[in-house]
């Protein structure tokens, strides 16, 4: 193949603008979908067969001309939006060379500053070659992003530095990740014997989801910091700083100062209190670094006697989706990897709960796959094997109750499956038809953690895992 020669981005636009709407079949022109198990088919089938250059591994850029990397990625549909499918990862980290390159002059940023993004309509159980392009764009990161990336960077730097290396997680940073590469086959690292496992630099994919948003939808989000703000010091202690002066006040107090007035006891008030603090009108959740950086907000309520009543609850899922899923990739465990929590903390004082403090949490890598990964193997083989009601019950009322199979609080000190709809009738397809009943539907559920480890996270207990 004769490789095209490309003078601007404009040249390049015409030639893929063509494509939009069309399947990628139209264009494969070397077979690339024939060839079983090429996870890289769709964006080999771009580079080649709309833009006219042979697939390489070169470190160069894709369009070295242009110094532009070309990444193709596919787009999900769901109740909640859109989303990238999966993160971007961008190059390997080797754990001995990459301790001497400073972000400006890293592999990941060579590759990552200019990148040419072709989005395309992924849809569950359709063919790849059936799958079709949406559209392209081309992606310069804000001052803000680019700030908050090269402090990703030095944090995974440093980790490595201090012979950290196997405790790098990718919920440790904001938008640059290190996840896990492969099979995550152990690697030797330079400042520690123990070894480590194999990982890439990422764009993390709810960064990713953003760009989606940003670049297939036009969408527009409120900001919780600015450039300024960031340039001398991280996002967490910016925040830390808002938020410490109104550490002390009363529920009351907070209320009086910013003038809320409506229902005192709305469920979701707490997080209307920390919205308010941020300055943000809307949900805090879904602020742009929130949703670029997979922070959820969650409040603690902690009663007089430094206990928690509820455990931290979770979005429901699919019954039908467990059973598919490998633990590593793995909703679940994607869920709990990727994902930094800002744990507003109210304390209960004579009566009335007070603003105590915030913390950010993610939870280790070695607490999710030694405790955490049991319960999904539980449940998918409960879901898997149609032994989901365990026994019924008639009460003193007359009312029929169902005790069922799946991981409850007292079977691991982490996490358990509960239910989460409006009611009993609000149910999710199961995968295999329960033998005892014989239902094909069932009460949805969701993982929660429970209430002690939730408390040992912000120090009110000990546990034996890692917090």
């Amino acid at each position: 193949m004769i490789r095209h020669i490309y003078k601007s981005l404009d040249e390049v636009f015409e030639k893929l603008e063509p494509s939009y709407g069309h399947k990628f079949e139209e264009y494969d022109i070397n077979h690339r979908l024939d060839e079983p198990g090429n996870k890289g088919a769709l964006g080999q089938i771009v580079e080649e067969g709309i833009l006219g250059y042979p697939i390489n591994s070169d470190a160069e850029a894709d369009l070295k001309e242009l110094g532009v990397e070309v990444k193709t990625t596919g787009v999900i549909k769901n109740r909640n939006g859109i989303k990238a499918k999966e993160r971007l990862t961008i190059d390997a980290i080797n754990y001995k060379t990459i301790v001497n390159s400073k972000f400006e002059k890293s592999p990941v940023w060579e590759k990552a500053s200019d990148m040419l993004l072709v989005f395309y309509n992924y849809v569950n159980d359709l063919p790849y070659g059936d799958m079709r392009i949406i559209k392209a764009a081309i992606n310069k990161f804000s001052d803000e992003d680019v700030q908050i990336m090269r402090q990703d960077y030095d944090f995974i730097i440093d980790k490595i530095k201090k012979g950290q290396a196997q405790n790098i997680s990718e919920g440790d940073t904001m938008y640059l990740g290190a996840c896990t590469a492969g099979t995550g086959a152990l690697q030797q690292q330079p400042y520690s014997s123990i070894k480590a496992k194999q990982r890439k630099f990422c764009i993390k994919q709810s960064f990713f989801s953003q760009l989606v948003r940003k670049y297939v939808n036009d969408e527009e989000f409120e900001h919780v910091l600015s450039i300024d703000e960031i340039k001398n010091s991280t996002f967490e202690i910016v925040l830390e700083s808002e938020f410490s002066k109104y550490y002390g006040m009363s529920e009351t107090q907070i209320r009086a100062k910013f003038d809320i007035l409506d229902n005192p006891k709305a469920k979701n008030r707490y997080e209307r209190y920390i919205a308010k603090m941020l300055k943000v009108n809307g949900d805090v959740n879904c602020t742009e670094e929130f949703l670029k950086a997979n922070i959820t907000l969650k409040t603690i309520r902690v009663e007089e006697n430094n206990t928690i009543e509820q455990s931290m609850s979770f979005p429901y899922f699919e019954f039908t989706d467990i059973v598919k899923q490998e633990w590593e990739d793995s909703d679940l465990r994607n869920l709990f990897a990727s994902q930094k929590f800002l744990l507003a903390i109210f304390k209960r004082k004579e009566g009335e709960l007070y603003f105590e403090r915030i913390m950010f949490w993610n939870m280790p890598e070695q607490t999710l796959d030694e405790e955490v990964k049991p319960v999904f193997d539980e449940l998918k083989n409960v879901l898997s094997s149609g032994n989901i009601v365990r026994e019924i019950k008639t009460n003193k009322s007359g009312k029929q109750i169902r005790y069922n199979n799946f991981p409850g609080m007292a079977d691991n000190p982490v996490t358990h499956v509960r239910p989460h709809g409006k009611d009993a009738t609000d149910t999710a397809p199961l995968p295999v038809t329960d033998k005892l009943t014989g239902l094909k539907s069932y009460t949805k559920q969701c993982f929660w953690l429970n209430n002690s480890y939730v408390g040992s996270i912000i120090g009110l207990t000990k546990t034996k895992t890692k917090k």
